[in-house]
C-alpha cells in the first residue's frame, strides 16, 4: 500500500564520513609510531607494528569468509571497529616493541573483521553505480589521510597518549556512524522482505520455484570460484604498495631529514582526493579496469624506480610518492568494481568474497611490511641503500608484463566457466 524508501545517498555519505573520520586517525599515528620505533629500536621491529597490524588483519579475513552472516551483522562490524580502536589506545600506554606488535595484531583483527561489512552494506545500495561507490569510498579514505597526516606534523611527537586519545575518537564516531547507516538499510531490507512474503503466502508454488532457482545459483557460486593465483596477484600489489609506509618512514631521517615524515603521505593523499573520482569515471568495461590494474602496477614500478636512481634527494620522495598514489588511484577500485561484478555474475556472496579479496591484500600488506624493515635493516648493514627500492622495482616490472594478459585470463576463465 505505501512504499518503505531508502535514502541510498545519504547512508553512503553516512559510511564515507565514518570512514574518512577512521582514516583521520590511522594517518594520525602510523608514520609517528613507524619512525619513534625505528628510532628506538630497529627498521625489522619498526615493520613488526604493521606486520602485526596486517597478521590481525589477514585473521579478521579469514574469519569474515567463513562466518559472512555473523561478521555482516551490524553490532560485529561497529563492535568490531570498537575493537581496533581500543587496541589502538592501548598501544599509547607500551613501551616494548614486542607489547606493540601484539596489540597492532589485535587492532588489525578488528579491522579485517569490519572493512569488508563496510563494502558488503555499501553493495546492497544497489541503486547507486558500484564504480562510484568504490571511487567514493577511497576518495573518502584520502581526504581522511590528508587530515590525519597535516595533524601529525602539528601535534608534538612526544604526546602519544594524545595521539592514541584522538585515535580512539575517531574509531569511535567511525562505529556509530557506521552503525546508523547499517540500521536504516537492513530496516528498509525487512520491509522488503515483509512484502515479499505476503506475496509468497498467494503463490506457493512460485516461491518453490524461487528457492530452486536460490539453491541452483549457490551451486554456481560454488563451482565458479575466482582462482588462487588472481587472488595472489591482489596481495603481490599491495606487499609493494605498502613498503613506503616503512620504507620512507624509515628512509626520511636518515637520508633526507629535512623533510618532515609525514609529508610524502599526505601529498600522496591530496593527489587521490584530486584524481580518484576522475580517473575511476574513466573505466565502464571490464576492459578498462584490467588495463587499470597493468596502470596500478606501472605506477608502482616508476615509483621505486626513482628511488633507486635519486634516494638521497627530498624531491624524489615527492615524486615516488605521487606515482605511488597514482598506482592506489589505478588499482584499489578497479580491484573493487571486478570482484562485486564477478560476484553478481555467478550470484555468489558479495560480503565473502570481499573478506577473501581483504584476506590477500592483508597477506600482501603483512609480507611487505615485515619486508620493508627486514630490507632496510639489510641495505644498511651492506652499505647499499637503494637495494629494497631495486627489488621492488624489479618484482613491479614483472607483475606489469603478467597483467597485461594472464591475470585478465584467470578473471575471465572464472565468469566464463561452463555450468552444468
Amino acid at each position: 500500500m505505501h512504499k518503505q524508501t531508502l535514502n541510498s545517498r545519504l547512508n553512503a555519505y553516512l559510511i564515507y564520513l565514518g570512514v574518512a573520520i577512521a582514516s583521520g586517525g590511522v594517518a594520525l599515528y602510523t608514520p609517528l609510531i613507524v619512525s619513534e620505533t625505528g628510532i628506538k629500536f630497529s627498521g625489522f621491529w619498526a615493520a613488526s607494528i604493521l606486520c602485526g597490524l596486517n597478521l590481525g588483519r589477514v585473521i579478521g579475513s579469514w574469519l569474515g569468509s567463513r562466518f559472512p552472516a555473523t561478521a555482516n551483522h551490524p553490532l560485529a562490524v561497529s563492535g568490531n571497529i570498537l575493537l581496533e580502536g581500543i587496541a589502538l589506545y592501548c598501544m599509547a600506554f607500551l613501551e616494548q616493541a614486542w607489547a606493540l606488535a601484539i596489540f597492532a595484531v589485535l587492532a588489525g583483527l578488528g579491522s579485517g573483521l569490519s572493512f569488508p561489512g563496510l563494502k558488503f552494506y555499501l553493495l546492497k545500495l544497489r541503486d547507486l553505480d558500484q564504480t562510484a561507490l568504490f571511487s567514493r569510498l577511497s576518495f573518502a579514505i584520502r581526504i581522511g589521510l590528508v587530515a590525519g597526516y597535516l595533524l601529525a606534523g602539528w601535534i608534538p611527537h612526544h604526546t602519544m597518549k594524545l595521539v592514541f586519545l584522538i585515535v580512539l575518537i575517531t574509531f569511535i564516531s567511525y562505529g556509530l556512524l557506521m552503525l546508523a547507516a547499517m540500521r536504516a538499510i537492513v530496516r528498509h531490507e525487512s520491509n522488503l522482505l515483509k512484502q515479499q512474503l505476503e506475496q509468497e503466502q498467494q503463490q506457493k508454488l512460485a516461491c518453490d520455484l524461487v528457492a530452486g532457482n536460490e539453491k541452483l545459483s549457490h551451486e554456481r557460486s560454488q563451482q565458479s570460484e575466482l582462482p588462487l593465483l588472481f587472488y595472489l596477484s591482489n596481495a603481490v600489489f599491495w606487499c609493494f604498495a605498502v613498503q613506503p609506509t616503512i620504507g620512507f618512514s624509515l628512509h626520511i631521517p636518515k637520508f633526507t631529514p629535512d623533510l618532515s615524515v609525514s609529508t610524502p603521505f599526505w601529498i600522496a593523499a591530496v593527489v587521490i582526493i584530486a584524481f580518484q573520482i576522475p580517473v575511476s569515471k574513466q573505466a565502464v568495461r571490464n576492459k578498462d579496469h584490467f588495463r587499470f590494474l597493468q596502470f596500478g602496477y606501472l605506477s608502482l614500478f616508476l615509483s621505486f624506480l626513482c628511488m633507486l636512481a635519486f634516494p638521497a634527494y627530498a624531491a624524489t620522495v615527492i615524486i615516488a610518492s605521487v606515482l605511488l598514489s597514482f598506482a592506489q588511484i589505478f588499482y584499489g577500485p578497479s580491484l573493487d568494481v571486478l570482484t562485486a561484478r564477478y560476484a553478481d555474475r555467478v550470484s555468489a556472496d558479495t560480503g565473502q568474497l570481499m573478506s577473501r579479496q581483504m584476506l590477500y591484500q592483508s597477506l600482501g600488506n603483512m609480507t611487505g611490511s615485515l619486508a620493508g624493515g627486514l630490507l632496510f635493516d639489510l641495505a644498511q648493514r651492506w652499505n647499499m641503500p637503494a637495494i629494497n627500492w631495486g627489488l621492488l622495482a624489479a618484482g613491479s616490472l614483472v607483475m606489469v608484463i603478467l597483467s597485461q594478459n594472464k591475470i585478465p585470463s584467470l578473471y575471465r576463465h572464472a565468469t566464463h566457466r561452463p555450468q552444468h
